[in-house]
């Protein structure tokens, strides 16, 4: 009996991983469709709410998988359109990564949130990511002759796209609670209980299940 245990729990850990990864690849693949869809409106975009919705789900682990897997993607298949491929990568990578680090390690603090928490949050990461990929910009064309001056004056003229990028974001980030408790929905009408993972309960029953998960991570 105690053979057949160790196997059953090897499948069981290796099906579970095959669904995260799955479910992941499928929302990436939503976020960078979604994201072209809207390439020609300026600052809207999917791709960082996706990532912080599968680092909520999964991890950082998944988060960070996702968020490597999109900004090359998006980067070299869609920006190709109207820009120039693989010149902001880097930056957009550390920007994608960190939030992914920041979801899944503070997944605690995130399921905790009201809507319009997760909002702001959203809106600040567009407003951080903004700052460093126009920087970094400027640092990449300019190089040597860049200057404080001039960069005050690109981050001014950029106000107007970041705002839109501030409020785009507010509103995709405030739906990150009804997302999650549409794809837990989702597998528990298919009769999928392996992917009881932590996330924005209301009854009692769901508030002890997410607590016993919490400590068992």
């Amino acid at each position: 009996m105690k053979r057949r245990k160790i196997p059953e729990k090897k499948s069981k850990a290796n099906i579970e991983t095959i669904l995260k990864l799955s479910v992941s690849a499928s929302l990436a693949s939503l976020g960078i469709i979604l994201s072209a869809i809207v390439v020609y409106i300026p600052n809207i975009e999917f791709i960082s709410v996706t990532i912080f919705l599968i680092a909520l789900l999964f991890g950082h682990y998944y988060g960070v998988i996702t968020a490597v897997a999109i900004t090359i993607v998006y980067e070299f298949f869609v920006t190709s359109i109207y820009g120039s491929a693989g010149l902001l990568i880097f930056f957009k990578l550390f920007c994608y990564i960190s939030l992914a680090l920041i979801a899944g390690l503070g997944r605690k603090h995130f399921l905790k949130l009201s809507f319009w928490e997760l909002g702001i949050f959203g809106s600040l990461f567009a407003l951080a990511y903004d700052i460093i990929t126009t920087l970094g910009a400027q640092l990449i064309i300019l190089q040597s002759q860049i200057t404080l001056h001039y960069i005050f004056l690109v981050l001014i003229t950029g106000i107007p796209f970041t705002i839109i990028h501030f409020l785009g974001n507010f509103a995709l980030f405030s739906l990150t609670r009804n997302s999650i408790k549409w794809i837990v929905s989702a597998f528990r009408h298919r009769g999928i209980k392996l992917l009881m993972i932590p996330v924005f309960m209301e009854t009692k029953e769901d508030s002890i299940l997410q607590q016993k998960v919490i400590q068992n991570e």
